[in-house]
């Protein structure tokens, strides 16, 4: 199976934190991949050109975080806590924005092979579409409870005729069998959902907790109702942050979570739970000011690789 998906990945200029590069996932690893291009939609402008997603994210918080063997003051010790997490980089999974169905097959191969090697996956987007075929690699990893953080519920069923699309990533989760329950927070404003889709997302089971709600219960109330048998997949759509704290996004809105308020969601879901897998999309260059964004989502990676390499202790 290793040789089978290292035809699917490629070499990426530089690693996350000059980490080693690997054409393999490890048991007890875990395997960072970028994934560009998912299911766009016909009338969409693929973005083609210029540093991607995943590269720039790679670039900034690399250059943020020079010595990752120097202490770091958001876990009282060097990060990977010296040595106790493995952490491998694979590259990107080929994809064309013009081959979706080749796209989300290499990803969800790719993704099903990491869990398979006994690894844990983290995806760097890519639209909010990739993290469909990524869902789909973690069957072997259920019963999963999905926690998504994001601005928006993405409960379409389909736009046109697309079903796989970004806004349509929750409702594709909720159709497989190993999905247990749904946990939705950071929700505001206006998105492309209409009244059926939020009474589809409610009739199924899942909890649409918005920002202002989140503050007023507390991240610690909210995130305690995850169910702690099986496993989590915490899913983060870069707009569910204030565009002050991460400006490069597709879809602007005001009123988004604090880089603190994420990482203190991050670390409350992963205290007593088996991490599945991590995804975060929806991050645009090119909307990015002196790679403050970039760098935060590369922040937020490190912020689960600082977690889990205390627990595996």
């Amino acid at each position: 199976m290793n040789d089978e998906i290292a035809g699917l990945l490629q070499a990426s200029p530089r690693t996350f934190l000059d980490l080693p590069a690997a054409t393999a996932p490890k048991a007890g690893a875990v395997a960072i991949f970028g994934a560009v291009h998912g299911t766009p939609y016909p009338d969409g402008s693929p973005e083609e050109g210029g540093e991607t997603g995943p590269d720039a994210v790679r670039r900034a918080v690399t250059a943020a975080c020079v010595h990752i063997d120097h202490w770091d003051f958001d876990f009282a010790g060097p990060l990977l806590n010296d040595g106790a997490l493995e952490v491998l980089d694979l590259g990107d999974v080929m994809t064309d924005p013009h081959h979706a169905a080749t796209n989300r097959d290499n990803i969800e191969r790719v993704t099903r092979a990491i869990v398979a090697a006994g690894a844990t996956p983290v995806l760097i987007g890519g639209d909010d579409s990739v993290a469909i075929p990524f869902m789909r690699g973690l069957a072997l990893a259920g019963p999963l409870h999905l926690l998504q953080i994001d601005a928006h519920i993405d409960w379409r069923d389909s736009i046109g005729s697309e079903t796989l699309g970004y806004s349509s990533t929750m409702r594709r989760a909720s159709e497989l069998p190993f999905v247990a329950s749904m946990t939705q927070v950071g929700i505001r404003a206006v998105g492309s959902a209409r009244r059926k889709d939020v009474e589809a997302a409610i009739a199924w089971g899942s909890r649409l907790i918005t920002v202002s709600e989140t503050r007023r219960r507390g991240i610690d109330a909210v995130i305690d109702a995850i169910p702690r048998d099986g496993t989590v997949l915490i899913h983060v759509d870069c707009d569910a942050m204030d565009p002050g704290t991460c400006p490069g996004v597709n879809a602007i809105s005001p009123g988004g979570f604090s880089f603190d308020e994420m990482t203190a969601l991050i670390a409350r879901a992963l205290d007593g739970r088996r991490l599945a897998g991590f995804s975060i999309v929806e991050f645009q260059p090119k909307g990015d000011v002196n790679d403050i964004s970039a760098t935060v989502v590369g922040r937020l990676v490190c912020h689960v690789l600082g977690h889990l390499a205390r627990a595996s202790r």
